[in-house]
């Protein structure tokens, strides 16, 4: 369990409140249940300015990188509602079902005294095991409604191609809890020095990412079998939160970057419509998130000192559902 609070009653609740400011027209649920993969990986940068007892020192950026693997087959749950004509909830969770991601990087420049800032001195790699959980929630308002050629060759109206244009409000919550273990350290600017190998587990690394965003689609359904959905949105603010535990040294970094960041994704979803109640689904997505501020090291967990620290996460997800409208 996360040091942090899931926001599942946030989204319920905003979800909830919209609904049911229109409970009485008509609504149309879907529910879908599918499986996919999500790759890429999250990332933090340690340098620049350092503050600690003796005062400001001044290093260079980046002094120090871990980056942590995505990839993970996923499990996903989606529910949709569509009301009052022009109006539509989303909501969904997904985990990962496979926890073994691949390996963490972590390197180290211009270490050494005699060494330049651009120096690769210390690179290790490590055995990584994670838990996602990714919950979002969206309201989208159908502002715009057109068709492909407002008639058809013989001047009856073409209804077979309409596409829909919206705007949409939404918030995505994601949490990953990582355990690093087996670490295999090697020194890239002393090719002489042996490996320093150590076994079992040697980090816990947890980081949580808030992201408010608006989104612009378009939808073109065609002769009501087959819908394409592109849409592409927007995260002006990013709340970033993490803790690293190197349980080795007895150190814990924490960082809070208080809504300094911003996101972007685009996605793509392709539904095909066996008849009025059951339909197969696919969509992908492409996300970058950066975000900074500073993070406070403890040792022994007494203040040590704090320091520049900047994330960047890209990830890549696609699925395949299948469908129930009622």
């Amino acid at each position: 369990m996360s040091m942090f609070t899931h926001p599942v009653n946030l989204i319920a609740a905003i979800c909830c409140l919209v609904f049911i400011s229109f409970s009485p027209a008509e609504a149309r649920v879907s529910a879908s249940i599918g499986t996919g993969y999500l790759a890429g990986d999250t990332q933090y940068q340690i340098g620049g300015s350092v503050i600690n007892a003796a005062g400001v020192t001044e290093y260079h950026f980046p002094i120090s990188e871990l980056k942590f693997p995505l990839d993970a087959v996923m499990v996903k749950g989606t529910v949709t509602v569509d009301f009052a004509k022009r109006w539509t909830l989303m909501a969904s969770a997904s985990t990962n079902i496979t926890d073994d991601t691949g390996k963490m990087e972590d390197s180290d420049w211009g270490i050494w005294d005699w060494s330049s800032p651009g120096s690769l001195d210390i690179y290790s790699e490590s055995d990584t095991d994670m838990d996602a959980l990714l919950l979002e929630g969206k309201v989208s308002f159908m502002f715009c409604q057109g068709y492909y050629g407002q008639s058809s060759t013989n001047g009856m109206a073409n209804s077979d191609i309409r596409f829909k244009f919206l705007a949409g409000l939404g918030y995505k919550y994601q949490e990953f809890d990582f355990e690093v273990s087996n670490f295999d350290q090697w020194y890239p600017s002393v090719p002489a020095a042996p490996h320093d190998r150590v076994s079992g587990l040697g980090l816990t690394y947890e980081a949580e990412y808030h992201i408010p965003y608006l989104e612009l689609s378009m939808e073109m359904n065609v002769a009501e079998k087959f819908l394409l959905e592109i849409g592409l949105a927007y995260a002006p603010f990013v709340d970033f939160q993490d803790e690293d535990q190197h349980l080795l040294r007895d150190l814990k970094a924490i960082s809070d970057h208080d809504w300094d960041g911003d996101a972007m994704f685009v996605r793509l979803r392709a539904r095909y419509n066996f008849n009025r109640h059951w339909y197969l689904e696919t969509d992908f997505e492409a996300m970058k998130i950066e975000s900074e501020g500073r993070s406070d090291t403890y040792l022994s967990g007494v203040w040590n000192h704090s320091i520049d620290n900047e994330v960047e996460s890209q990830q890549y997800s696609a699925y395949l559902s299948i469908g129930a409208s009622f």
